[in-house]
């Protein structure tokens, strides 16, 4: 059964726009997504790496005081899960909870298998130390495990004497949840929400009267033209203001009518 032209044509072009805009839409969040993710990352390695920064200050000083006070007020921010400090035996031995003092982890913990994993490889990047999981509590948290290296000055001072031939002091592990993340991730998503019912309106909208001003009119008024012709009155002239093609079609049904005509006339 055929249909309207309108019909044909609009509906398919706003299925079509709707689903390049949404495509683009989809692109751009996941885009947004990894740039969130990327900022966490960097703030779980900017902790971590203050922390060992200040570990290898302190440690020299011998002022596990100084130490301790660091990891706590770490460690009393909204979003970190947890700070821990390991020695390479893998127990606790500074962390912002007091419980956890002394407690030597399983190795398969979500903390040490991400170094103590046969099948992990290892190498000096920072990608490798970060991993994604959920806590007791259903929780997602990033997590970071940064190595404290042994270092010539640890070796000489009173803290890690007769080391020299070991490589790896302990690790440094900063938690930090990400129910602040999928907060933000939410709000993105309303925004982008909003911003593609806007873009999908606006463009179909603007489609829409494109092919109505540039094809659908100039088709009615070429049908109403023919119906003219058919009719006998060939005086009437089609309107000047269509494209040239519809112009050119409108000659030729002139024509044709002036050779009906002339043909019954005959």
């Amino acid at each position: 059964m055929s249909q309207p032209l309108a019909k044909k044509t609009l509906i398919p072009v706003a299925i079509l726009m709707t689903a390049f805009i949404t495509l683009c839409f989809v692109l751009l969040y996941g885009y947004l997504r990894s740039l969130v993710y990327e900022a966490a990352e960097e703030r779980a390695a900017y902790m971590s790496q203050t922390l060992v920064r200040s570990t290898s200050y302190d440690m020299l000083k011998g002022d596990h005081m100084a130490l301790r006070h660091l990891v706590s007020n770490i460690g009393e921010s909204h979003d970190v899960e947890h700070v821990r400090i390991f020695d390479k035996q893998g127990t606790v031995k500074f962390s912002c909870l007091s419980e956890e003092v002394g407690i030597t982890l399983d190795l398969q913990a979500e903390s040490c298998n991400i170094c103590h994993n046969a099948a992990v490889v290892l190498d000096s990047s920072k990608r490798e130390r970060i991993r994604y999981f959920r806590n007791s509590s259903g929780q997602e948290v990033l997590g970071m495990t940064i190595p404290i290296t042994n270092q010539p000055s640890c070796v000489t001072a009173q803290c890690h004497p007769g080391t020299e031939n070991v490589a790896l002091l302990g690790t440094v592990d900063v938690g930090i949840s990400l129910d602040g993340l999928h907060q933000s991730l939410g709000q993105i998503i309303k925004g982008l929400l909003g911003v593609w019912l806007l873009v999908v309106v606006l463009a179909i909208g603007l489609l829409s009267v494109v092919i109505q001003r540039n094809v659908l009119l100039p088709v009615t008024r070429l049908i109403e033209y023919a119906k003219q012709v058919d009719n006998g009155m060939m005086e009437n002239e089609y309107g000047s203001e269509d494209c040239l093609e519809f112009r050119y079609l409108s000659s030729l049904i002139k024509r044709l009518g002036i050779h009906l005509r002339d043909a019954k006339r005959k």
